[in-house]
């Protein structure tokens, strides 16, 4: 902040807005939270998911007119659209789509100084409002969700987890997505970047791409083509909105994450919960960053 020139009264508005976007993102993660929620009624709620983001827009710093039109037109489209359509979910995985491989957030939200990441309030706000509408307005309900797996969960996401590696690795290398990376001699380092890696991937990362693909997607195009295709059509899918990244089209990428994404939908399907998809997403995430260099 002092570095930057930045303002105490702006990296206040900017911590604040965080909180309190991160806040709602967690509190989805609460059943009591989601409970207390629901007994105020669907389109009251729709209209509160909404009107707090252009609060937090401001708070983190503001900008044109149009910029905050968009994020609370963007929010509101997530807020209301099950409240109107609770059994279609094509307009909300395409929204969502656009928007995160798009960065959409970095256009619309104030960056201060160049490595302020102000967009992330803005992820978060539009994930928090899309998880309570599925959660709350959506049928089916989305069941099964939450941050933490229980024991059978973690047994199903560590087991597919160790399946993934060796299939991920015997194609991942020959193709040239990835080797071996040196490691920082102290232990201690390492330890703490497979910690921190695992948690953010897990609570963010691999949260959002398994409600989208296997808890919304995946039992869709299983009940239109059946079980082994329609999983099998999930993963290709997986993989292919992975080739816009790094230098389109990232085909390396695509192919890995294909691979990657059946044993996420084969561990969900073991369970019947995104957490143990979460799990083995998250774990393979650890191995990709810390001991691989993609």
């Amino acid at each position: 902040m002092h570095q930057q020139n930045i303002s105490n009264l702006q990296a206040a508005g900017i911590l604040l807005a965080f909180l309190i976007e991160a806040g709602m993102f967690l509190a989805t993660g609460s059943s009591a939270a989601r409970a207390r929620l629901a007994v105020i009624g669907p389109a009251r709620l729709a209209v509160g998911l909404t009107l707090l983001t252009p609060i937090t827009w401001l708070l983190a710093g503001g900008g044109e007119l149009w910029q905050m039109a968009a994020t609370t037109a963007i929010t509101a489209a997530f807020a209301f659209w099950y409240l109107r359509f609770p059994e279609s979910d094509a307009p909300v995985l395409i929204l969502y789509g656009v928007l995160a491989l798009g960065k959409v957030s970095a256009m619309l939200y104030f960056i201060p100084w160049p490595k302020a990441p102000t967009a992330i309030i803005g992820e978060f706000a539009w994930l928090r409002t899309m998880l309570f509408a599925v959660l709350l307005f959506r049928r089916p309900v989305l069941g099964n969700y939450g941050f933490l797996p229980t024991k059978a969960e973690w047994k199903q996401g560590v087991k597919w987890f160790i399946f993934l590696i060796p299939a991920v690795l015997a194609i991942g290398v020959p193709i040239g997505f990835a080797k071996l990376r040196t490691l920082p001699p102290n232990p201690g380092k390492v330890a703490l970047a497979v910690v921190g890696t695992f948690l953010g991937h897990y609570i963010f990362v691999a949260l959002r791409e398994e409600v989208l693909f296997r808890g919304m997607m995946m039992p869709k195009l299983q009940a239109a083509l059946g079980a082994t295709p329609g999983l099998l059509a999930g993963a290709l899918l997986f993989g292919a909105v992975h080739l816009p990244f790094g230098q389109f089209p990232n085909w390396r990428f695509a192919v890995v994450a294909a691979v990657a994404g059946w044993f996420y939908a084969k561990s969900y399907e073991a369970t019947g919960s995104i957490r143990s998809a979460m799990v083995t997403h998250a774990l393979t995430n650890v191995v990709a960053r810390v001991f691989l260099s993609t």
